[in-house]
């Protein structure tokens, strides 16, 4: 991760001082009264979470770490603390002192330099993302890309081993069913690259709270649009960022506590709709009852 820290910082460094991002209080999140959180729920997830049964959810299994490159100290310094007081809320743990960056925010001019510069110098960073998946990431329209490096592991914890063939194979005691898998998918890192273009009156408030959902959702690289209930709506074609939620929302605070909480070594679609329950019963503690 050192490597990529000082290649981002190398490509950032021609960023105005004063990025685009502007000081914001970091304590909002946007609350709305919900009617019928069940399909809203439903609603919400089919635009977050990919589509497909083999699609599994997987979570860090270490405290996160994040590391802004690309913004000036004292924007970076708001963007982290927002972060942590998000994942504080979400219950989702962070490593209060100096670690190993596991989720990088980078800020360039030109998010396809930096993509292809990682394919030719340090492809460990595009790690398991396939040549399609790569392309579409440097030739997407929106100033945005996203993604996850993961592995996967046994349900128990232990480690695939490869045998004389090459291939893994899985020595485990959990023994296999329809619901709960004899693996589980595991986040090592995460990655969101912004162009400067796209935080033109963006807050960095919203920038934290786009990048913290981002990096631990698995949204995919569509170009699909995000829900307008969530602050990943935040670089939806045609949106504003004045007219983009200002914060983290209900639906956003509901979805990362109901992720934080949900076993990764579930079927993709109980996954799903374990999610789906959770989200729900935080709405219920809404004081309108939903």
């Amino acid at each position: 991760m050192l490597f990529l820290l000082g290649f981002a910082a190398a490509l950032a460094a021609s960023a105005p001082a004063n990025a685009n991002a502007a000081p914001s209080d970091s304590r909002a999140i946007v609350v709305e009264g919900i009617r019928d959180p069940k399909r809203r729920a439903g609603d919400y997830l089919d635009k977050v979470l990919p589509a497909g049964m083999d699609a599994a959810i997987g979570r860090f299994e270490d405290p996160l770490c994040p590391k802004i490159v690309g913004l000036p100290e004292d924007l970076r310094l708001q963007v982290v603390g927002r972060i942590a007081q998000v994942a504080e809320a979400a219950r989702i743990p962070v490593n209060p002192s100096v670690c190993t960056p596991n989720m990088l925010i980078i800020v360039v001019d030109d998010k396809k330099a930096l993509i292809e510069g990682m394919r030719r110098k340090k492809e460990a960073y595009l790690y398991g993302l396939g040549s399609d998946t790569i392309r579409t990431l440097e030739n997407a329209k929106r100033p945005v890309a996203a993604w996850q490096i993961s592995d996967v592991i046994g349900a128990d914890g232990m480690p695939l081993r490869q045998d004389g063939d090459g291939f893994p194979r899985l020595f485990t005691t959990v023994p296999a069913s329809r619901s709960v898998m004899t693996t589980r998918k595991r986040l090592l890192a995460a990655i969101v690259v912004l162009e400067q273009r796209g935080l033109v009156g963006v807050t960095t408030r919203q920038l934290a709270d786009f990048a913290m959902l981002r990096l631990l959702t698995t949204l995919g690289n569509s170009e699909r649009p995000a829900p307008a209930s969530s602050v990943l709506s935040l670089f939806n074609d045609g949106v504003q960022p004045a007219d983009a939620p200002q914060s983290l929302t209900w639906w956003d605070l509901a979805f990362l506590k109901a992720l934080a909480d949900t076993r990764s070594d579930l079927a993709p679609d109980l996954q799903w709709s374990q999610i789906r329950n959770k989200i729900v019963k935080e709405m219920e503690r809404l004081p309108d009852g939903g």
